[in-house]
């Protein structure tokens, strides 16, 4: 074999090879088309889904500002209770007879717990 005839071959392997790789990518790419269009990918939505995800935003956004402003109210009302009841937490004394009446009836604890 002469030199010319071996790079004849090896330019026809080189050629070969290239030509059927380009022959194959196409055949698999036809196929490929050929699926997708049986089942439509999901870049084709509809755009009442956009329009139907925006209002769901919009409502979500709503409720969540009507909680948080709930929450605020009764934050500001509990800082007021307790602010009041700290202003009046005056120290009572019971008397001793009432001590020993207490001691009598059995309900001692709940009655202290009243007082407090």
């Amino acid at each position: 074999m002469s030199e010319e005839e071996l790079v004849l071959i090896i330019v026809a392997i080189v050629f070969g090879t290239g030509f059927a790789a380009f022959i194959m990518y196409n055949i698999f790419s036809l196929i490929r088309a050929a699926i997708e269009r049986k089942n439509p990918s999901s870049s084709d939505l509809n755009p009442q889904f956009f329009r139907a995800l925006a209002d769901f935003k919009k409502t979500t956004e709503r409720r969540l500002n009507n909680v948080e402003a709930i929450l605020t109210d009764l934050e500001e009302d509990q800082i007021l209770v307790s602010d009041k009841s700290e202003s009046t937490g005056d120290i009572e004394i019971e008397d001793v007879e009432q001590r020993e009446e207490v001691k009598k009836s059995d309900d001692g604890n709940l009655r202290n717990m009243l007082n407090e």
